[in-house]
């Protein structure tokens, strides 16, 4: 097999073009690209969504029979034309697809047309999300050269070859290979298959061949490895390499050298186990997009991501929300982080596909591309579907969507990540092999400490169900500051303060068997306008152009590196106007002492990676320096007498939420602030319906419009529409005062259902 990659000098323009048109707007690229590079990160909601066509002429001189054209992601329809001739159609912005070009493409002067869209299309997924969706041909293209004999590619993106881990254990593991051919022929000859499992320093271990029939597209064989060396996540991520060959006399047809980590895994009603192992997996969240790039990352920007990942100390990856480049699988294999993989199936299910047909075509091309890669322990089959609520046959859909990844994959298992509202009863939590729910106490609702009481009721409910935190957060803005933090304040403080409390919840909590930091870079949602910040989610532990690691990513590190830690927290807050402060030093080492001006100061507190200090600042600069056995670190404060008004979030910002109610103020003066018992008639209207309840009746719409007109606008509007005003708040308080919910309710009760 040979690879052409055709990732430079294209022509590009936002607009659909016709080969007879002429326009002026063509601009030359080269790929991975998108054209929403910046204006899907500015926030406003009104990135480019359009037809984009993209041109590139090329010349071909053929080295084998056959050619095949291969996109490794195009957001999210691509239309493709040879010559002319269309090729086909590909629903989906994040797999690979490929299309025989053997009697279509020329020697000289091929011309190559793709139409991208990245409309909104209601059989398409994601419909709806918290991430901006960029258009654009954002990952390589390449000419794919074969024999007429030879592995299949053209099923599903995937690469012929299949090894399945059919049963592992310290002693031996059984493997086996599934070879699909593609019998572009229809001449009848006999192959050798050949196929060997070698290890790290070539040493063939085990081999099997025979002889099969060219006619017969399915072949398989079974080998194993006696005493094997097992891959044990970031531990020890030993990688074998699996080669399979198919020859004709002494001429080699194609071959596949698969890396494969040889590991067992189990879960029981509390831990996962890795070879037997319990294993707590500490895990990040990743989104695939950075500032002014977008999606169209290139090899460095993966290996810069998986460094980081790799520096904090994680042991696991959820790979949200939809399929990632297989050179960044490739990488976490290698890196040995246990990876929850996933299709976008995301916040709503199609309201004109009640069968679940592109989300299962979705989960297809993922698993059968991504089969081989050792690190996936688990297929993600949705997230947070019921926000939008349940209809359009949603349940349905997730069983069949749970049948397709065991039918296609036994080897694994199947997860869901739940939204916070989900009911603990719900058919959804018993769907999947095991599963995860998303809550955001302290941040959306509540208090961080609602981690506890949610855990508790969870686990009356469901005492064998094992669980994992599948995303917590909170939002944290790097150039933000206080010595007060309190939530919504988007200060650094208080997104570290936040993770610390939820994280010591979380890790003392048994049957918990994993934890997925949302997130561990900031990403962008053009839509969000909050804290001063547009078009970002700023949940991230490191920033979103990956220069600035927050003081939370320096906790997990304490605790979770093996690596000796010793950070000072709030180096960004230099200027102080109090004197008497409190300075926190994150370390992993049990030593650790602090000099302020030269002169040590003693020691407040220790709680676990925690170390406390009492300080007395000097007026002007302050010299603070952290030290343990030979590791120091050190920084400046400066006492002033003025705050620094950048530390704070603008005043004008603060009533801001994700989801800007903007209830006006004036019409709910009269009622007092102070919390009092809803009065709810069932047989009237309340905030207990939800808000399509509500606007499908004729006076309820009057004053859902009157009074919300800001929310019934909102991007997200179609997501929310099946929540109630109870749970809306829930997620809102900020911008949906409690005198202004008594005032709706009041109103409603008005309105006879």
């Amino acid at each position: 097999m040979n690879k052409h990659q055709l990732n430079k000098g294209w022509k590009f323009t936002k607009e659909k073009w016709m080969p007879s048109d002429d326009h002026q707007t063509w601009v030359t690229i080269d790929l991975p690209h998108t054209w929403n590079n910046i204006d899907g990160q500015d926030g406003g909601n009104d990135y480019h969504r359009t037809i984009s066509t993209y041109v590139k002429t090329f010349d071909f001189e053929p080295q084998l029979a056959r050619t095949l054209i291969e996109f490794e992601g195009v957001n999210s329809i691509a239309t493709v034309i040879l010559n002319g001739e269309e090729l086909g159609t590909h629903h989906g912005g994040y797999s690979t697809f490929r299309f025989d070009i053997t009697d279509i493409v020329k020697r000289e002067n091929n011309q190559l047309i793709v139409y991208v869209d990245n409309t909104h299309h209601e059989d398409v997924y994601p419909l709806a999300a918290d991430f901006t969706f960029y258009g654009g041909i954002y990952r390589s293209v390449s000419l794919v050269e074969t024999n007429d004999l030879s592995f299949d590619l053209l099923y599903k993106g995937g690469q012929g070859v299949y090894v399945s881990q059919e049963r592992v254990s310290r002693e031996q593991a059984l493997l086996k290979i599934d070879i699909y051919l593609n019998q572009s022929t229809q001449n009848h000859e006999t192959l050798l298959l050949t196929s060997k499992v070698k290890d790290q320093t070539g040493h063939v271990v085990s081999n099997e061949q025979k002889f099969i029939e060219s006619n017969q597209k399915h072949h398989q064989i079974k080998l194993s490895v006696d005493q094997p060396h097992l891959w044990q996540s970031t531990d020890d991520p030993y990688l074998y390499t699996v080669v399979v060959e198919i020859s004709k006399g002494s001429n080699m047809l194609d071959q596949r050298s698969i890396p494969t980590g040889l590991r067992y895994f189990s879960f029981d009603h509390e831990s996962f186990y890795l070879n037997g192992i319990k294993t707590r997996l500490n895990g990040v969240s990743r989104h695939q997009d950075r500032k002014d790039v977008g999606n169209a990352l290139t090899q460095t920007m993966h290996e810069e991501d998986i460094k980081l990942i790799k520096e904090i100390g994680a042991n696991s990856i959820r790979l949200a929300h939809y399929q990632h480049a297989d050179y960044f699988y490739s990488l976490c294999d290698q890196e040995g982080f246990v990876i929850w993989a996933e299709i976008p199936y995301i916040s709503m299910t199609s309201k004109t596909d009640h069968n679940g047909t592109n989300a299962l075509e979705q989960l297809e091309e993922l698993i059968i591309q991504n089969f081989n890669h050792s690190s996936i322990i688990m297929w993600g089959i949705s997230n947070e579907i019921t926000i939008g609520g349940k209809k359009n046959n949603l349940d349905n859909i997730l069983v069949m969507l749970n049948e397709k990844a065991k039918q296609l994959d036994p080897t694994r298992v199947t997860t869901m990540a739940h939204v916070s509202m989900l009911p603990i009863n719900d058919i959804q939590v018993t769907l999947s092999d095991v599963m995860g729910y998303n809550h955001y106490f302290g941040w959306y609702g509540g208090k961080v400490e609602d981690f506890n009481t949610w855990l508790h009721h969870y686990r009356q409910q469901n005492p064998t169900r094992p669980l994992c935190l599948s995303e917590y957060g909170v939002e944290g803005i790097h150039t933000y500051h206080t010595e007060t933090p309190q939530v919504k304040d988007y200060s650094e403080e208080y997104h570290a303060l936040w993770h610390e409390k939820a994280y010591e919840i979380l890790s003392n909590t048994p049957y918990i068997w994993g934890t997925y930091v949302w997130n561990m870079f900031a990403f962008a949602a053009d839509f969000r306008d909050e804290g001063g910040s547009k078009g970002m989610n700023n949940k991230g532990l490191v920033t979103f152009d990956r220069t600035i690691k927050k003081d939370a990513f320096y906790y997990y590190k304490a605790r979770w590196s093996k690596e000796d830690v010793l950070h000072i927290c709030a180096k960004r807050f230099k200027e102080r106007n109090q004197k008497d402060i409190e300075v926190k030093v994150y370390s992993n080492l049990k030593d650790v002492t602090l000099e302020v001006n030269g002169t040590q100061v003693k020691k407040s507190q220790t709680d676990g990676v925690i170390h406390t200090f009492n300080v007395s600042l000097n007026p002007g600069e302050n010299a603070i320096k952290a030290l343990s056995n030979s590791l120091f670190d050190e920084t400046t404060f400066i006492l002033t007498d003025i705050k620094n008004p950048t530390y704070e979030m603008p005043a004008e910002e603060k009533d801001k939420g994700v989801f800007n109610l903007n209830v006006p103020k004036n019409w709910f003066d009269d009622i007092s602030e102070q919390e009092r018992p809803l009065t709810i008639n069932p047989l009237n209207l309340s905030v207990k319906d939800t808000i399509a309840t509500i606007l499908n009746h004729a006076q309820g719409k009057i004053l859902a419009e009157t009074l919300l007109a800001d929310l019934l606008n909102h991007p997200f509007f179609s997501m929310m529409e099946n929540m109630s005003f109870e749970q809306l708040r829930e997620l809102a308080k900020q911008s949906f005062p409690y005198g202004a919910y008594v005032k709706l309710n009041d109103e409603l009760q008005k309105i006879k259902k």
